[in-house]
């Protein structure tokens, strides 16, 4: 047989199958090559941004924060949707010696309880970083609805978030600790909005250049100070002010509320003190409580308030009434309104000494949320909103999925299903909702009728139709004037009516 296979080979067709033979195992083999060379043109170029859910039970894409950060590439933006839960360990972006360029988003389902919560403090380790929850060493992070939190109390420097990347962005935030409880490296620039920030010692501490706007400073114990600001990356000449100061770029709050419990009493903690000789933190149209100190700063060292800016403008209490501030201590400063008007923008101050543009107000800016929801029977469609890189659906308010496009497969719909739009930075659109169940029935200016084989509207209207176990039943995206239920058994249904305006009423119907 061996000897007849051979000589077959030898033939002029047997020459002509092994070559083809030969042929087609080099194509495969070139085929080979060139998915793995795509795939890592993909990566280089950036264009395999990853979107991933992560929940504990199981039910995303990954069940740890970590797995899902080190399963994003390189040089693109990621979306990281994290489900309810306390998620515990420490968390990096990147490393203190390996900085990454990976761009990430966190985006939590609620703030409240999505938790990233660590548990150790200085007093055990021997760095700052190994006592520290959250690290980011990488530009342009992102975070919306989650909570930052190191749980250690009162045992030393317990760090819940700490940024050593530039231009990092939070909003609806939470960030909780004791003592240390963010820090943030010199050098960076940040931007906090909406957020609570809590913590007894120092909590807001270290260097970078950071705005926070409408955000809670909550102070948890008598005797503590709000921030521990070193030296300033960036500077305002004397010569350049109103005042006639040198204004030290640290830490800056405006229209921002400084309180803490009940617990606390009266003139108690202070605004700050300066960690190094040029340190500054600056507080704008912001709401003070009754709790902190008419001195307003404490000092750290002998003399490193001497050359350190610790200023203010345009003080309140929690009523908004101009509070006594002549028992300020004499070495800090109140500035003139166009100082702060015209040189403590985010704008002003995120361009000094910087060589890049940081620009969150624009990079905040929502889309529109998703328009013309229907659910037919399990797919879900929407208009494709303008600015919008995708779309987090949810099932009754816990999210269900993510999508890239403007329709998704839902297997098991709830009463309520609602989607928001993700802009290029991750930040969530209003959320748009369609019922799928009954659950509530509102009055309409609409007249519906059923006779016969349709159902009439008493003027055009688009519509969905379910069925009483949420099931669609027909709908249409377009305004009519009737629809044929043909098919349609007798009984009882829900029907949702689109007007002209996008106004939408639901209301049962009964079928006969």
């Amino acid at each position: 047989m061996k000897e007849q296979l051979l000589n077959f080979e030898k033939t002029e067709f047997g020459l002509i199958l092994t070559s083809i033979f030969k042929i087609k195992k080099m194509c495969n083999e070139i085929k080979k090559i060139l998915s793995i060379l795509f795939l890592n043109f993909i990566m280089i170029s950036g264009l395999s941004a990853a979107n991933f859910i992560v929940a504990p039970d199981g039910s995303g894409d990954f069940t740890s924060v970590q797995s899902a950060i080190d399963a994003c590439p390189d040089g693109s933006r990621s979306f990281i949707f994290i489900k309810n839960g306390t998620y515990y360990g420490q968390l990096s972006i990147g490393s203190k010696s390996v900085p990454t360029s990976k761009m990430i988003s966190f985006i939590g389902e609620n703030k409240d309880s999505v938790i990233l919560t660590y548990d150790v403090s200085l007093s055990t380790v021997s760095t700052f970083e190994q006592a520290t929850t959250v690290q980011i060493y990488a530009k342009n992070f992102y975070a919306e609805n989650i909570t930052f939190q190191n749980s250690a109390g009162n045992t030393g420097q317990a760090l819940a978030l700490y940024t050593a990347g530039d231009m990092s962005i939070f909003k609806n935030c939470t960030l909780k600790g004791y003592q240390d409880t963010y820090r943030s490296k010199k050098g960076t620039r940040g931007y906090f909005y909406n957020c609570w920030i809590e913590g007894a010692v120092d909590f807001i501490y270290a260097g970078g250049t950071l705005f926070f706007d409408d955000c809670t400073i909550y102070c948890t114990r008598s005797g503590g100070y709000v921030t521990a600001p070193e030296d300033a990356y960036a500077t305002i000449p004397k010569a350049s002010t109103a005042t006639g100061i040198f204004i030290r770029l640290g830490f800056l709050f405006r229209n921002c509320t400084i309180k803490g419990p009940e617990s606390v009493p009266a003139n108690s903690f202070y605004l700050g003190r300066p960690w190094g000789d040029y340190a500054g933190s600056i507080y704008l149209n912001c709401k003070l409580s009754y709790q902190v100190n008419s001195a307003g700063w404490a000092t750290m060292g002998s003399s490193t308030y001497l050359t350190s800016c610790f200023a203010e403008y345009n003080s309140m209490d929690l009523n908004g009434n101009p509070i006594d501030i002549s028992k300020r201590i004499s070495w800090s400063y109140q500035l003139q309104k166009s100082d702060a008007d015209n040189l403590l923008t985010t704008a002003a101050v995120y361009s000094r000494s910087y060589t890049s543009t940081f620009d969150p107000a624009t990079s905040l800016i929502q889309t529109g949320e998703p328009q013309n929801l229907f659910l037919n029977n399990s797919t879900l469609s929407w208009n494709n909103v303008e600015g919008a890189s995708g779309y987090v659906i949810y099932n009754n308010g816990k999210i269900l999925g993510y999508s890239t496009t403007n329709s998704f497969t839902i297997s098991k719909p709830a009463s309520t299903i609602s989607v928001r739009a993700v802009n290029t930075t991750g930040v969530l659109s209003e959320a748009s909702s369609v019922l799928s169940a009954i659950k509530t029935v509102n009055e309409s200016k609409v007249q519906v009728k059923v006779s016969g084989n349709k159902i009439e509207f008493s003027e055009p209207v688009a519509f969905n139709l379910y069925a009483v176990n949420g099931k669609s039943i027909a709908f249409s995206k377009d305004l009519v004037s009737q629809t044929k239920t043909k098919g349609i058994t007798n009984g009882i249904y829900l029907i949702q009516l689109f007007d002209s305006s996008n106004q939408s009423k639901q209301f049962k119907i009964v079928v006969f």
